[in-house]
């Protein structure tokens, strides 16, 4: 129950990640907000995730364990505050959070009363670098820091990569990871469905609301086809697919949050939206397959059903390009896009029951 509390946090973090790109400049999103912008989904995701893994991993619920889930909460939340482009501004704010988070996560995995031999050393050792970087960072200030603090986060997000073979699979409760990863999800949709409330006004058609909702629903529909019936839950797996997968799943849902608030926007520039669109679909359903490396035998995709998938993609952006410029159109597009694809996870999924 702590840990979904703790996850609710994350609701107010990920709608302030949102708002980072909701304004377009010059029709589109200038090229260094949007690498800031993943950035900080990156960063977000990366201190969400180190969490889970220790609780997925080593977690007893004890005292200690729940208190320093309780502290990174009251820090997620002084941290998503300090959430903008405004980065000279809140530069130390911002990474004096992820600091805490670091530090707390760091003696969570040191103190684990998991005594037994175990990888531990490693997240250490990863926790202690990201650590490192962030003071070091914040002790030079902005102008060198920063850099620092951005080679810290990337550095963790990709250290475990390489120590893959150091993680032992035994170690992860594969079914808790997958529910957990799934409720960031959810978080995320919950989001997207938060933000159609700008359609709900007396100057914009009801239409525009329903076709955008029922795409957000054919999206979830098919991660819950892959999450719930296509992976098999009953498996040892260090499970980095899965996760490194569900950060790019976050991010392509906060773009598709981003292309429905875009595409009643009249000074968006068409040319970009398509390609936004198009870049947020293939994220998306890339991330989703991806993942069949954990499915039952019977649900994986053979060659002829990935030849059907780049199909259904290949056509919807050929219709996308055409209607680009109508906004009617383009919701149509994705309604109909999202059911094709729909359709195949769903024709997958029943090989489950056989």
């Amino acid at each position: 129950m702590f840990e979904l509390f703790f996850d609710l946090v994350f609701v107010y973090a990920i709608s302030r990640i949102t708002a980072m790109i909701h304004h377009p400049v010059n029709g589109g999103i200038p090229l260094a907000t949007f690498l800031e912008f993943l950035l900080v989904v990156v960063v977000v995701m990366e201190i969400w995730l180190y969490q889970v893994v220790y609780f997925n991993r080593y977690s007893k619920n004890n005292f200690l364990d729940i208190a320093g889930l309780v502290l990174n909460m009251f820090t997620a939340v002084y941290l998503a505050n300090n959430i903008n482009t405004e980065w000279r501004i809140t530069f130390h704010y911002f990474n004096i959070a992820m600091a805490v988070m670091i530090a707390t996560i760091f003696c969570q995995y040191l103190f684990t009363s998991v005594n037994e031999v175990n990888d531990k050393r490693e997240f250490l050792f990863i926790l202690g670098i990201e650590f490192f970087l962030v003071i070091l960072g914040l002790i030079l200030g902005y102008s060198v820091g920063i850099y620092f603090c951005i080679a810290a986060y990337i550095i963790s997000l990709i250290l475990p990569i390489f120590l893959w073979e150091k993680f032992k699979a035994e170690r992860v409760n594969f079914p808790h990871l997958v529910e957990r990863v799934s409720l960031i999800v959810i978080i995320a949709f919950g989001e997207a469905i938060v933000n159609l409330a700008n359609y709900f006004n007396s100057k914009t058609p009801l239409m525009y609301a329903a076709f955008l909702f029922l795409s957000l629903v054919l999206m979830f529909a098919s991660y819950v086809l892959l999450s719930d019936k296509i992976i098999n839950h009953h498996q040892i797996s260090r499970g980095f697919v899965l996760m490194y997968s569900h950060i790019a799943i976050a991010i392509s849902v906060l773009l598709m949050t981003v292309d429905a608030l875009y595409l009643n926007t009249k000074n968006v520039d068409r040319k970009f939206l398509y390609g936004l669109i198009v870049v947020t679909i293939v994220l998306y359903y890339f991330s989703l397959i991806v993942n069949q490396v954990y499915s039952k035998k019977v649900c994986r995709f053979e060659k002829i059903e990935a030849i059907t998938l780049l199909t259904i993609f290949v056509i919807g952006a050929l219709i996308l390009w055409l209607v680009k410029n109508s906004i009617l159109g383009v919701m149509i597009c994705l309604l109909i896009w999202n059911l094709a694809f729909f359709i195949v996870f769903l024709m997958k999924s029943k090989n489950s029951l056989n």
